[in-house]
């Protein structure tokens, strides 16, 4: 496109701009939400994820998968051309980005690099939010931007889905407005297709699910696939699973308690943590970014809906037995009280027996159990043999 013609486009847009107006649908919606949101003269978009967490997410994400080459092909392309690539997760988050010699510097000045936030709330107007909140290829030329710091570029993207139709993230060349040219759009079309259509094939339809069973014997998988992890680590997952997300110092606070630890120590255990789970913890603050299964809020749940039969079965036990966490031994404590409270005032006997059998020395919950049994039955002869176990010297 003649740079004339060009030039005439972004006085167009510039005009409409100036009047509070948008020559694009698309563009004028996007504006409307950004415009109470968002200050337009914002420099830089967030970046605000560990490098150790952007390369673990990269290095699990579907998109770097694909048998296309797609690091290699965008590399060439951003060379070649003098632009800015970028591939980006479902949320917008760049997760991997390469760059012509002068692009590259420029990106670097606006956040447009691994680990920057490209989603509308955080960068305003551009071509990667559009694509993901359209789920169609998207353009954004000059003064669409939203911010002034990206108005001399030019943003092509488009995103990828799975085979079920999910957004696994987008693909993106950006370079200057004065360059834009019709080939970069369709190149970024292209790969987007080629890599839907050469997807790993153990690409789930569905992220997985990390199940956390931590009465008892704790244990942890993530989509069926047991992990291996130490106390500590189970510790901190078991914070953010129960607590929710948190920051640096809650987590030490959490976990450590009192006790001396460096900030540093903290750190490189989430780090070994995020690489055990191929990436799925996010940063500032630290939160959990797969669906998450927990015993210990399946108990809570039962409770909460007057389900006790539901609450006693997912009781396996004491939350994680060994731990000296403080935020465990406290909701240890809790829990323990509130499913011995529901059980004593119930009058069912397989509830008090099952948690007999995690308290085995508790001797009112025994005495209550052969109170409210009938002495021909065999569960009344247990509860007294338990009894006289507990009572023994």
């Amino acid at each position: 496109m003649p740079t004339a013609e060009l030039a005439r486009r972004r006085r167009s847009i510039e005009t409409a701009r100036s009047a509070g107006k948008a020559l694009a649908p698309a563009i004028a919606a996007s504006w409307s939400r950004c415009r109470a949101a968002l200050d337009e003269h914002r420099t830089a978009a967030p970046v605000d994820a560990a490098p150790d967490e952007i390369r673990a997410r990269w290095d699990a994400s579907p998109l770097r998968r694909s048998d296309i080459g797609l690091e290699e092909q965008l590399t060439r392309i951003a060379d070649a051309g003098d632009l800015v690539a970028a591939v980006t997760d479902e949320d917008g988050r760049i997760l991997w980005s390469a760059g012509g010699r002068t692009m590259r510097r420029t990106a670097e000045r606006v956040g447009f690099l691994p680990g920057g936030r490209w989603d509308e709330a955080s960068a305003g107007t551009n071509a990667l939010a559009l694509a993901l909140l359209s789920g169609e290829p998207a353009t954004v030329f000059s003064a669409e931007h939203w911010c002034e710091s990206v108005h001399d570029w030019v943003c092509w993207s488009v995103p990828v889905r799975d085979r079920g139709g999910r957004a696994l993230g987008v693909i993106d060349l950006s370079g200057r407005w004065d360059r834009a040219t019709p080939l970069a759009e369709m190149t970024v079309a292209a790969l987007g297709r080629l890599v839907e259509e050469h997807l790993p094939h153990d690409q789930p339809d569905s992220p997985p699910v990390l199940e956390l069973h931590l009465l008892g014997q704790p244990t942890a998988s993530l989509g069926g696939r047991p992990l291996a992890l130490s106390l500590r680590q189970l510790e901190l997952l078991a914070a953010l699973a129960i607590h929710g997300p948190s920051s640096l110092a809650e987590l030490q606070d959490l976990v450590y308690g009192d006790r001396v630890v460096r900030p540093a120590t903290v750190k490189a255990e989430l780090s070994h943590l995020r690489h055990a789970l191929g990436g799925a913890i996010g940063s500032r603050p630290y939160r959990l970014l797969v669906p998450t299964r927990v015993d210990v809020l399946d108990v809570r749940a039962g409770l909460a809906a007057a389900d006790l039969s539901a609450a006693v079965a997912a009781y396996g036990g004491q939350l994680v037995p060994a731990s000296e966490s403080p935020f465990l031994v406290d909701q240890r404590h809790v829990l323990d009280v509130a499913v011995r409270n529901a059980v004593l005032a119930s009058s069912r006997v397989a509830d008090l027996l099952a948690f007999a059998a995690v308290h085995p020395y508790d001797t009112e919950v025994l005495e209550r159990t052969i109170a409210v049994t009938d002495p021909v039955d065999p569960r009344h002869h247990q509860a007294v043999a338990l009894l006289q176990v507990a009572l023994a010297p």
